[in-house]
């Protein structure tokens, strides 16, 4: 429905288009998306659909051969990488600052006293998703708490290395694209 009435049409601003997609499309593309425990192979796929996407709202083809940094330029969206890392690491700080007696709390610092692992890769935790968006953005998975427990901090932080490391991404594609 969105597509004759907001994609294809030609009153509507491109902001509009990426505020509508935004609010409609990615909320709903992302919901719960704060615990999810995504191998990298499906935050491509989904960073993939989201620049696909955004393709189709500004009209453009694969022949016109335009980077996925100036699509997000254009729209003023940033990557899935970025917006999953930013929700998860958000929720993170959030856990940490609930009260001890909270499940989420608990299912984060608890540890299995009886049990038996299956044999081969272990499943991806939480944690182990939290620790490689924490190391990505040069944050010490042990001082990490320090910073979270100040909320503005924790954002500012977060917001401001995300940032840095989109920007550090579309550095090593563009030298991907020379060679």
């Amino acid at each position: 429905r969105l597509t004759e009435r907001v994609w294809d049409n030609q009153k509507l601003s491109i902001r509009t288009k990426a505020n509508v997609y935004r609010s409609c499309d990615c909320s709903t593309l992302l919901y719960g998306s704060e615990t999810w425990t995504l191998p990298s192979v499906q935050e491509k796929k989904i960073n993939t659909f989201h620049l696909r996407c955004l393709r189709r709202i500004l009209g453009i083809t694969w022949q016109q051969k335009i980077t996925n940094e100036e699509v997000l330029r254009r729209t003023g969206l940033t990557t899935m990488y970025f917006t999953l890392s930013q929700r998860r690491l958000r929720w993170l700080g959030h856990i940490l600052r609930m009260n001890t007696k909270r499940i989420p709390k608990f299912l984060l610092y608890g540890e299995l006293v009886v049990g038996k692992r299956n044999r081969g890769r272990p499943k991806l935790r939480f944690k182990d998703v939290c620790k490689r968006d924490l190391k990505s953005l040069n944050i010490g998975t042990d001082d990490w708490e320090l910073l979270a427990n100040d909320r503005a901090k924790w954002r500012s932080t977060i917001h401001k290395r995300l940032q840095e490391r989109e920007k550090e991404y579309f550095r090593k594609t563009k030298k991907k694209m020379k060679k």
